[in-house]
């Protein structure tokens, strides 16, 4: 499922009209367009209107296979929709909501023996707003989830999941707690293939992705 997606501060100033006027204000003093993948800091959208800064995954201990073993700690940078009113999910999904704001998302398919990614956008309004949660975590602080659910019709072509892409309309009702459902999203989207950006440097860690 998704584990990339692209943040662009100045589509998201143009956008963020409900969010606190110092807020956008910092979120446009980085101007970069940045990939955003898993471990590292992005800004989430809160119920009162703030951004706030998260670490994208929430380190969530698995049980080991092995009898008797200490359960391992796994990065779920992704939550099931249908595994949301259970645990460990449940609490999050009805007392820490945020919303993810995105330029564009990426998934990967084969192409020719090879890996690609393809860049999901959304037309009218630009900026995809993607459901999450969050929760505290006691090492690597506040740390969100990104919601996926069943896949529309263009995306079975894709993947058998996609991320709960929220239309306008859905998003307060799904920031006060009111919207407990998703299904496949009604937001358009389309795509087009991608720069296989996981095979370029980083300036921030200087090392490849893989």
């Amino acid at each position: 499922m998704c584990t990339g997606y692209e943040l662009n501060p100045r589509q998201l100033g143009k956008s963020l009209t409900q969010v606190d006027v110092r807020d956008v204000a910092r979120l446009l003093s980085d101007a970069e367009i940045r990939i955003i993948r898993p471990t590292q800091i992005a800004p989430v959208i809160m119920p009162d209107g703030s951004l706030r800064e998260m670490r994208w995954g929430i380190p969530t201990p698995v049980k080991s296979a092995v009898l008797g073993a200490e359960p391992r700690m796994k990065n779920v940078v992704n939550s099931r929709e249908d595994k949301l009113k259970g645990w460990p999910w449940d609490e999050a999904f009805q007392k820490r909501r945020c919303i993810i704001p995105a330029a564009a998302f990426y998934e990967w398919v084969e192409v020719a023996a090879k890996k690609v990614p393809l860049r999901f956008v959304r037309q009218h309004p630009d900026t995809i707003w993607i459901a999450g949660i969050w929760q505290h975590h006691a090492e690597h602080g506040e740390c969100y989830s990104m919601i996926t659910t069943l896949p529309n019709a263009m995306m079975k072509l894709v993947h058998d999941r996609m991320p709960a892409v929220l239309t306008d309309e859905q998003i307060p009702p799904y920031l006060a707690g009111d919207l407990q459902d998703f299904g496949p999203s009604a937001a358009a989207l389309t795509y087009t293939q991608a720069e296989n950006f996981l095979k370029r440097k980083t300036l921030e860690q200087g090392e490849l992705f893989e």
